[in-house]
């Protein structure tokens, strides 16, 4: 025990020594060191908290990191997103855009072996003199076989039109291989969609005659021929020129062959191109016009 903590203390009458334990000396703290401990204290406090909010989000931050390379390790690979075809569209307008127009639906009309159904030639609507020259057709003159007065006929003066020749690659234009109601219907599909697109192309259009040079013609005429007007087709069917092909004509393959067309198909193919299939035959005017004369056809 050391002299600063006991001190020896006499009292009368013993006879001895006893020596009292004194308690053990403090350290003197002054005011300004008890705040300075406090404020080390808090800072201390503050510093742990800091450190575990930062440590928990960091456990955080790596378990959804972790969890999220678990399930992607699991999920099964995306099927891939096959890109959608665009339809083409002629860069220009007018006889050359046409002309553009029928290359690229001539590639998409097949025969059974796979070669094109017919060609198509894109033009105004004119009409060779035999000389090569070329007359303009003002007219159409529409006259039902069984008209009795001239208020059943009608006379179209269009403004812009184009038209499209179809002709197979044997004799005659003719289509080789048998004829049937089904490659009828696959050829009257394909002049619907050169209207169609032609009047969706070019607004200024107003008409379109498709030719079916393949299909024999009644006798006293020269062919058959799908003539579209832009009017009498807004108000027969509308909504045909403003939704997309895919959505008003039957088939929407990238190519289509006579096999390919179903039985409602073929149905919905006659139901949109019946009112518009005429024999026609022309007649001069003099001078350099001419007049398609057009007979509504029955069957």
């Amino acid at each position: 025990m050391s002299d600063a903590t006991a001190q020896p203390t006499v009292q009368p009458g013993d006879d001895h020594v006893r020596f009292v334990e004194a308690d053990p000396a403090q350290p003197v703290t002054t005011d300004a060191e008890e705040g300075a401990s406090r404020s080390d204290r808090a800072r201390r406090t503050a510093y742990h908290s800091r450190f575990v909010a930062v440590y928990v989000a960091l456990a955080l931050v790596v378990g959804i990191g972790a969890g999220a390379l678990v399930i992607s390790l699991l999920k099964a690979d995306p099927e891939p997103v096959a890109p959608v075809a665009t339809a083409f569209t002629p860069s220009r307008a007018g006889e050359l855009g046409a002309v553009e127009l029928a290359e690229d639906v001539q590639r998409k009309y097949r025969r059974q072996n796979g070669e094109e159904l017919v060609g198509v030639v894109a033009s105004r609507n004119t009409l060779q003199d035999g000389n090569l020259g070329l007359i303009r057709v003002r007219y159409q003159y529409i006259q039902p076989a069984d008209s009795g007065a001239d208020s059943d006929s009608k006379i179209v003066a269009p403004d812009s039109a184009i038209q499209y020749s179809l002709c197979g690659t044997s004799v005659a234009c003719g289509i080789p291989g048998a004829a049937s109601p089904t490659r009828f219907a696959l050829l009257r599909r394909q002049g619907l969609e050169l209207a169609i697109r032609t009047f969706q192309n070019d607004s200024s259009v107003d008409n379109v005659a498709v030719f079916l040079r393949p299909v024999e013609p009644s006798a006293g005429w020269e062919g058959y021929a799908l003539v579209f007007d832009r009017a009498v087709l807004n108000r027969n069917e509308p909504g045909l020129l403003t939704h997309s092909l895919g959505e008003t004509l039957p088939g929407k393959a990238k190519t289509i062959t006579p096999a390919a067309l179903k039985a409602s198909q073929i149905t919905r193919i006659e139901k949109l191109t019946r009112p518009y299939l005429y024999l026609f035959r022309y007649q001069l005017l003099g001078g350099r016009d001419a007049l398609m004369q057009l007979q509504p056809a029955k069957a």
